[in-house]
């Protein structure tokens, strides 16, 4: 008696370790869990940077915003339009949640005199009143490209809502929306809700309703599946059950960490690892039948398969858990917890499928596994001819697989690696066909995108306040410079709208006091001795604005320089959340090429073959660049959840070539030939592999119905990976072996 077969010799030493495991699940699903924390050091840096300025200037803006546009002719300024922007306007200010409402009708505007100059029409106004007020509007430096765009159709109103909690600002939104929605009905405008709390909220929502029901319809699909192909309920619950147990202990054990799970966790994590599992039950399974087939009772038979699958199960799950481990090395907690999730859950579906499959197969329940795998002239006769031909034509022409394979491989590399490129997009987290997504787009081509980013200004007790504004105007310079920007917003924008003389900003500043205290407060600082300059970014992908961030900070490093009593930074959710991003695809394209090298050794250590481990690298790095170069020719970018689709793949698709390669050397141990062992292998794994490989695609494919692309994109990718996997495991693999592995 061996370890491997020791849950089928001595059950109830299998039915403790079970109840053990199950007790500390339990234990697990009770604990508290509370929300992540940010545990990167630079994400950290830039968050404690963006609390501070909050603290001096309050929010940046972007956290609501109305977004008001006209849907027939005319502008904001015409008489129906402008009513009914009035209207709106007081339905969002009587909401109890708004604290403020930052809109142009209230900015004064000033000719040569002191005496503020409306910049919105009244109700009864001519039609000449309102030609000025569009003039003033689109002259007035705060307003024009900031608050209303250039051909006054579309307005940008920043609101300030005074809430905390998902919750409250959840139901602070509905309010808004309901009372906008009343106003608005049936007159010429729009109003739509955009900016980081709707775009949250409609993503949480759209999470929260799509992860049960394709978890329901993927585990349908599944089990629908697996009752076609085991022909038998008792035998689908022999396979389907311990990746379910599996699962229920995954979610308790990680409840020790005592953090709450991401929507990735919640979401894609129970359907892969049902996958994993499904897949290494369904190998025992087919091998237990294989075993009673040949005459053995229902012990012997499950230690018989444990002894001769058991190997290779484990060596799949290690080389599983290795691809989720690779995730540790990103920055983002985010993934790095998703990755530590996943490999413990891979782990636990390991231990599941050896201890429950061959507890269920010596129970009443495993009857229907006596009868074996059925005899061939009972089989579905094309089914095996059309395998057999397929393998016989693969042996053939073992030398021109294998050329074609490396040839397309090398392609596919060339492709993925001189096109292919790293991107985020704020709208591929919200919903298709979303009033913010709509939205979104719709603002970044009229008023220069929503996402705000402030250059924070420090200087020192000898710098005067007409130094101060020369350096800002210095730093508004660059930020013109920088064609990706918006036209920038600070204290000098509002002295210009005051009143007085010449181009001395400097001789309006004891004028300040007729700007609104809103105008100031969020640009102006003079009591800390800080200013900020404010420009906003449109949603064209985190790797285009990254470099401008970067030549920015080196011009403004340079600025500094040249004013030593002066110190300059750069904020904004934008800025960081765009870096950390960045930063996080970047991390994950490396700890794929550390799941290769790790997988890949895991192999070679196994089989104790540097030939076996070489053979192997093909046919699993193949379908990873075909993917890759897909992605390329159809000018997609390589995002957060493709290079996860990818590193999760990487180990799954090991595990089909681990049990093919486990196979190959028992046939030729058994003293077959190289054409023997390669074809009978081929008609023994070949089979369960298509059938766990239709599974899985069933089970992920599910998930390309989500409306939102984040998701879809990974079930994508993660769908094509599995599926050119399978056949390089069964195409490719079995033409390397025929060429390069006679020894």
């Amino acid at each position: 008696m061996s370890i491997a077969d020791l849950p089928a010799r001595r059950p109830v030493l299998a039915v403790v370790a079970l109840a053990a495991i199950t007790g500390l699940a339990l234990f697990g699903w009770t604990r508290e869990r509370e929300r992540r924390t940010v545990s990167s050091p630079r994400a950290k840096a830039d968050h404690e940077f963006n609390m501070a300025l909050e603290a001096d200037f309050g929010s940046d803006g972007s956290d609501v915003l109305l977004l008001v546009d006209v849907l027939g002719r005319g502008d904001l300024f015409d008489r129906e339009p402008a009513r009914a922007f009035s209207f709106v306007l007081e339905a969002v200010r009587s909401q109890p949640a708004v604290v403020r409402v930052v809109s142009f009708d209230e900015i004064p505007a000033y000719g040569f005199g002191l005496v503020p100059l409306t910049l919105f029409p009244e109700a009864d106004a001519s039609e000449s009143k309102r030609a000025t007020c569009r003039r003033r509007a689109l002259e007035h430096p705060v307003v024009a490209g900031n608050l209303l765009s250039e051909d006054a159709r579309t307005a940008l109103v920043p609101l300030v809502l005074g809430v905390s909690g998902r919750e409250e600002a959840a139901r602070a939104i509905g309010e808004i929306e309901a009372a906008v929605a009343d106003v608005a009905e049936g007159s010429p405008i729009r109003v739509r809700l955009l900016g980081r709390v709707p775009v949250g909220l409609a993503w949480a929502a759209a999470s929260d309703s799509e992860r049960l029901r394709f978890q329901v319809i993927g585990y349908t699909l599944v089990v629908t599946l697996a009752l076609l192909l085991f022909r038998g309920v008792l035998t689908t619950l022999v396979v389907v059950a311990p990746p379910v147990i599996g699962l229920f202990w995954t979610f308790g054990v990680l409840g020790f960490t005592g953090e709450k799970l991401s929507g990735m966790s919640k979401m894609v994590m129970p359907i892969i690892l049902l996958m994993i599992g499904f897949t290494n039950a369904a190998h025992l399974v087919f091998q237990i039948r294989r075993e009673r087939g040949a005459g053995l009772g229902a012990r012997q038979a499950a230690a018989a398969a444990l002894r001769k699958v058991g190997l290779p199960c484990l060596l799949s799950a290690l080389t599983t858990a290795a691809g989720f481990g690779s995730l540790l090395v990103a920055e983002a907690d985010l993934i790095s917890d998703f990755g530590r999730d996943c490999a413990i859950g891979s782990l636990l579906i390991f231990v599941a499928v050896v201890l429950v499959a061959p507890l269920l197969a010596i129970t009443p329940l495993g009857g229907q596994l006596a009868s074996g795998p059925p005899a061939r002239g009972r089989r579905a006769g094309w089914v095996v001819r059309f395998f057999e031909d397929v393998i016989g034509t693969v042996l053939a022409r073992a030398r021109t697989v294998v050329w074609v394979a490396v040839a397309v491989t090398a392609g596919c590399a060339w492709l993925a690696i001189s096109t292919l490129r790293p991107d985020i997009f704020l709208k591929s987290q919200l919903p298709d066909g979303s009033a913010p997504a709509a939205a979104l787009v719709h603002a970044d081509s009229e008023l220069d995108g929503v996402q705000v980013v402030r250059i924070a200004v420090d200087w020192g007790d000898g710098a005067g306040i007409g130094e101060v504004l020369e350096v800002l105007g210095e730093v508004e310079v660059l930020v013109e410079n920088e064609p990706l920007l918006s036209r920038p917003l600070s204290i000098r924008s509002v002295l210009a709208s005051l009143p007085g003389l010449g181009r001395d900003l400097s001789r309006r500043v004891n004028l300040l006091g007729r700007a609104p205290p809103e105008m100031v407060a969020p640009l102006f600082r003079p009591d800390r001795r800080r200013a900020v300059v404010v420009t906003r970014v449109q949603d064209v992908g985190v790797a285009t604005y990254v470099p401008v961030y970067d030549r920015l900070e080196e011009r403004l490093a340079a600025l500094a320089e040249v004013h030593p009593d002066f110190s300059f930074g750069l904020a904004g959710n934008a800025v960081s959340w765009g870096r950390y991003l960045h930063r996080m695809v970047n991390d994950l394209a490396r700890s794929l090429g550390f799941a290769v090298v790790i997988i890949l050794a895991m192999i070679i250590v196994a089989y104790r073959s540097l030939r076996v481990g070489l053979i192997a690298t093909l046919p699993n790095l193949f379908p990873l660049l075909a993917c890759a170069a897909a992605l390329a020719l159809l000018d997609l970018p390589l995002s957060l959840e493709t290079v996860c689709a990818f590193t999760i793949c990487l180990g799954i698709a090991a595990d089909d070539s681990i049990h093919f390669l486990s196979r190959y050397r028992t046939e030729r141990a058994s003293g077959l030939g190289v054409d023997a062992a390669l074809s009978a292998s081929f008609m023994r794994v070949g089979h369960v592999l298509s059938v766990t490989t239709a599974v899985m695609l069933c089970g992920l494919g599910s998930i390309l119905f989500s409306s939102l692309p984040m998701y879809r994109s990974f079930a994508g990718v993660a769908c094509t990976t599995l599926a050119v996997a399978l056949v390089a495991d069964l195409l490719v693999l079995p033409a390397l072996l025929k060429v390069f592995g006679r020894r």
